[in-house]
């Protein structure tokens, strides 16, 4: 452009040199003047049009490289407007749990994904406010059914107004650290050699179980002790007393009720806890089915090992309304049936109390 005005700069100087006279070159002054400034012009809207192109083709690039830097460095993004539906997503795993994206795209976000109750609250909470969120936990599902725990975080889409126009998020798979972490609490709080519930976990539970027992929803404990189990141990072996000990584990799943859990204390020492009992009846039927499950004979690496058991059984709060004092009801019944020959049960009777006939 500025070419486009020298040039005409020298014809303006040829034009007063052909006219000769001041009255004919200003006429003609006028009109290049006008020319000069409509060139002038033109080519100002010109260079302006053409920045905006640059900058709308920058501000596309810069949109393309944004989208592939998500894809790459998270798990999952996703965009959604100001009424929740998905307006964008990708990530590394998106093909893994939405192969076909139009299966995602225009739905409500909170229709995607699955939260349990407190981690759908928080996220309420943080939406209905308009803030940002974080750790949230999520399960997803892939296309053959594995799970992924993915922890969900985002904030608020702004338009250049500063306008709410939705939210902008991105989701990291966490599956081996929730894993990992279930795989520790599952070690403290069951038996290593049993899968059963270990005795700390017995004695936090059992003091909620007692505290929720009422006159028309009895606790029992049931307490069980192996016979033998020490001569057994001691003649074929610790392995062989392990695998004894891990059989009779699997014979009480067995044959305890839904509701009811087994716990191993130590030892040849285990316990169930009984809930919902009705009456001591029900649980006393639970510690017959036990002592006949455990007096069948086991069947260890080519020897069949016979290791009874003694039970004693005690109900909150009918025999007590502690803890502590419900397991010393059931240690004495359980004292009673091994001295009434073992491989038995029997019901604890406080000494003022009339024999029940259930034992």
């Amino acid at each position: 452009m500025a070419l486009i005005a020298v040039g005409c700069l020298g014809l303006l100087e040829l034009t007063f040199f052909a006219f000769g006279s001041i009255h004919e070159f200003s006429h003609s002054f006028l009109l290049l003047e006008s020319a000069v400034i409509l060139l002038a012009t033109l080519g100002l809207l010109f260079l302006v049009a053409r920045q905006d192109k640059k900058t709308e083709e920058a501000e596309n690039t810069a949109e393309s490289q944004l989208s592939h830097l998500a894809d790459f460095a998270t798990d999952l993004y996703w965009e959604t407007d100001l009424e929740g539906h998905v307006i964008a997503a990708g990530g590394r795993l998106m093909n893994t749990f939405f192969p076909d994206i139009n299966h995602v795209l225009g739905k409500h976000y909170m229709s995607v994904i699955k939260l349990d109750d407190a981690e759908r609250q928080k996220m309420l909470d943080a939406l209905r406010a308009i803030k940002p969120y974080s750790d949230i936990l999520s399960v997803f599902r892939s296309t053959d059914d594995k799970r992924f725990y993915i922890s969900l975080s985002a904030t608020p889409r702004y338009s250049k107004t500063g306008a709410v126009i939705g939210y902008l998020g991105v989701g990291t798979n966490v599956t081996r650290r929730i894993e990992a972490q279930g795989r520790l609490k599952h070690m403290a709080e069951h038996d290593m050699l049993t899968g059963l519930a270990n005795r700390y976990t017995f004695q936090n539970r059992i003091e909620q179980e007692v505290a929720a027992s009422g006159e028309d929803e009895n606790v029992a404990i049931l307490a069980i002790d192996l016979d033998n189990f020490k001569s057994i141990n001691d003649t074929f072996g610790h392995q062989t007393g392990d695998a004894l000990l891990n059989l009779v584990a699997k014979r009480l799943r067995k044959v305890i009720r839904g509701n009811d859990w087994a716990a191993r204390l130590g030892g040849d020492e285990f316990v169930v806890v009984s809930r919902d009992v009705a009456n001591p009846m029900d649980a006393c039927l639970v510690a017959a089915r036990i002592v006949s499950a455990l007096s069948r004979p086991f069947r260890i690496g080519g020897l069949e090992l016979t290791s009874s058991a003694s039970v004693g059984v005690a109900c909150a709060p009918l025999h007590a309304d502690s803890t502590q004092s419900l397991l010393k009801c059931a240690d004495l019944a359980l004292y009673e049936a091994k001295g009434s020959g073992r491989s038995c049960y029997r019901l604890f009777q406080a000494p003022d109390q009339p024999h029940s006939g259930l034992n």
